[in-house]
């Protein structure tokens, strides 16, 4: 065997072995896009479970929420809870829109924060939170919100 024929088999084995390690990598990449893709709806998923574990275990909020709903007239101290608790949900959706932008989070996931968005945003109470409160929000968020709010009053 000539020196050329062996030079060529091994670059042939070392271009094999170049593939081989694409392919490798191309899988890892993929694992790891599949396991941050979890990691964000795990940690959505928490924060939106803290924010109804704040209802379910805070009787005064509850209250407040209530009370709000029925458009009943707040005490000083309920408009605080509910405009830190909006704060706190619309903050957290409103990461939830960031993250989908990014591909973190799933168009079916969002679709499920838009029916959040929604139920809450259709109620009175809450359109008078929003319009005192929308310019604390990212532009492009307030943009997507509003227009989920004012295609659904369409329908």
């Amino acid at each position: 065997m000539n020196w050329d024929a062996i030079g060529a088999t091994a670059e042939f084995l070392g271009a094999i072995g170049v593939i081989v390690t694409l392919f490798y990598l191309a899988s890892q990449l993929r694992r790891n896009s599949h396991a941050l893709e979890a990691a964000t709806n795990q940690a959505l998923a928490d924060a939106t479970q803290e924010r109804l574990l704040a209802i379910a275990q805070s009787s005064e909020l509850a209250a407040a929420l209530s009370k709000a709903k029925a458009g009943d007239s707040l005490t000083p101290t309920e408009m605080t809870q509910l405009t830190f608790f909006r704060r706190a949900t619309f903050r957290g959706i409103q990461n939830t829109f960031f993250q989908h932008r990014k591909g973190l989070i799933s168009d079916e996931v969002l679709r499920d924060y838009e029916q959040v968005l929604i139920s809450n945003g259709t109620a009175a109470d809450t359109k008078d939170w929003w319009h005192r409160e929308r310019k604390s929000f990212d532009r492009d968020f307030v943009n997507f919100y509003e227009e989920l709010i004012s295609s659904e009053s369409i329908k």
